[in-house]
């Protein structure tokens, strides 16, 4: 495309993952010879997952010199190591925080495919070399450091309050810009407050709980209710199993469990973390101490480790993974993966799902069709590994751990930059969840709103 000078330029944004579903995200915003893809993530929990991740890209992946990551969670980086396979030789920038940790999920999830792919009988989606030649041309940029790129182009990274070193990515030329939002975190135990987002003239904006508002979200009431739940399990001489993220949820839940074991609130449980990432991850939370909260910075560098505590072990071999079902209740296991959908946790929960003293503790979301998923919704009988597993344990929720906002926190953030906004295109969302956002957008903020669906192109003012 060609601009005239004195003419308004025109820029296109293509939504290729993440619109129309949860997960996947990969954008992209073109104008005349400037291409940048935002985010390149794995497909999860979905009935079309498998293929969608094996598909080809939808464009030529030797044609972007650009790929902007806005964090680490695989369903925003784990195709990055086969993009680079399909040719992309770029620049990847992202913060210093969202690289660290990014290495090792990367690995973890090539272990993971590497599996999916034997049981398909086809090539693993990329490699350990193909993860070397991404990590590279991994870059950093700090938050709130314009970066200069090509056809008058700048970007800059706001934070978003998700996770460690999560941001927004804002493009801006000649005075008009674009952000987006990544995924939006808030009332974090240990990040700081997200930045505004005043003046944003477009958004691409997560709507993972669009619909829903986490009624236990506030610190008092989600610390209550993990101590409830863990107190009452204990009394029952079972175990507490909660399925997690190894990345920012393990160690929000660490933290947590540090402050009640410390004050006298819970009397001494043993705590195992089934997930050698977890462990790594949290040594890279360490290592990374500016990206917390001011007094979680001066205590790290105090030397206190936030995340250490008297009965905390950290499990390293599948063999001592394996023992833990005869290791003497009660106990709490934290283990991978946050949705059940792979990993050791699944064995945990073929030994725990049908004792009726123990505990399935919730802290996350559950895509559609998640093993979480469908515990969460009621199944009394559930398949894993080809085996039929009777539903037992009691099955609990505390989505004050999520690292998502809510329905009312959406809209209010959104509600930031109302004067100014042009266009909210919503997305990482499921159909109801997004519809519902962009209803009461436009209903009680007064501005355009849409849901986006994978395939959409659009032309902005940009």
């Amino acid at each position: 495309m060609e601009y005239t000078f004195g003419m308004e330029q025109q820029s296109t944004l293509h939504f290729y993952g993440g619109a129309g579903s949860v997960t996947g995200s990969n954008f992209l915003l073109e104008s005349g010879n400037f291409r940048a893809l935002v985010d390149c993530g794995l497909f999860q929990g979905c009935d079309f997952c498998d293929e969608a991740n094996w598909k080809p890209f939808p464009y030529d992946a030797a044609s972007i010199p650009l790929l902007i990551v806005t964090h680490a969670h695989i369903d925003h980086i784990g195709r990055i190591p086969s993009l680079v396979k399909a040719g992309f030789n770029g620049v990847i920038y992202s913060t210093e925080a969202t690289r660290a940790i990014a290495g090792p999920l990367l690995l973890d999830s090539m272990e993971l495919l590497a599996e999916d792919a034997r049981v398909h009988g086809r090539e693993p989606l990329y490699n350990e070399q193909d993860i070397d030649a991404a990590m590279k041309l991994w870059r950093t940029i700090g938050y709130r450091e314009p970066k200069e790129l090509a056809d008058g182009f700048v970007l800059e990274f706001l934070d978003s309050g998700h996770i460690l070193g999560s941001a927004m990515a804002k493009f801006t030329r000649n005075g008009k810009n674009i952000i987006f939002t990544g995924d939006l975190g808030g009332d974090s135990l240990l990040l700081p407050p997200r930045d505004s987002i005043l003046g944003a003239q477009y958004l691409v904006m997560e709507s993972v709980y669009g619909d829903r508002e986490h009624v236990d979200a506030a610190p008092d009431v989600r610390r209550e209710k993990l101590r409830g739940i863990i107190e009452e399990t204990a009394r029952r001489e079972g175990e507490v199993l909660i399925p997690a993220f190894s990345t920012e949820r393990t160690q929000d839940i660490l933290f947590e469990l540090r402050a009640l074991f410390g004050d006298g609130t819970l009397p001494a449980i043993p705590v195992y973390v089934d997930s050698p990432l977890a462990e790594e991850i949290t040594r890279a939370f360490m290592a990374n101490p500016d990206f917390f909260k001011k007094e979680i910075d001066a205590r790290i560098r105090s030397g206190e480790h936030i995340f250490s505590f008297e009965g905390l072990h950290f499990v390293k071999s599948a063999a001592d993974s394996r023992h833990l079902s005869r290791v003497h209740n009660p106990k709490i296991i934290i283990a991978g993966s946050g949705m059940s959908n792979g990993g050791r946790v699944r064995a945990h929960e073929r030994d725990v799902l049908p004792k009726k003293n123990s505990t399935l503790l919730i802290v996350g979301y559950q895509a559609a069709g998640s093993l979480g998923r469908r515990l969460i919704e009621g199944a009394r009988s559930v398949d894993i590994g080809g085996e039929p597993v009777k539903v037992r344990c009691h099955i609990e929720q505390n989505l004050g751990y999520s690292a998502h906002l809510d329905g009312p926190h959406l809209l209010e953030f959104a509600s930031e930059a109302a004067e100014s906004l042009k266009k909210i295109f919503v997305v990482m969302g499921e159909p109801a969840s997004a519809a519902f956002l962009v209803q009461r957008m436009r209903d009680r903020l007064g501005v355009d709103a849409e849901a986006s669906e994978a395939g959409d192109g659009v032309v902005i003012e940009l």
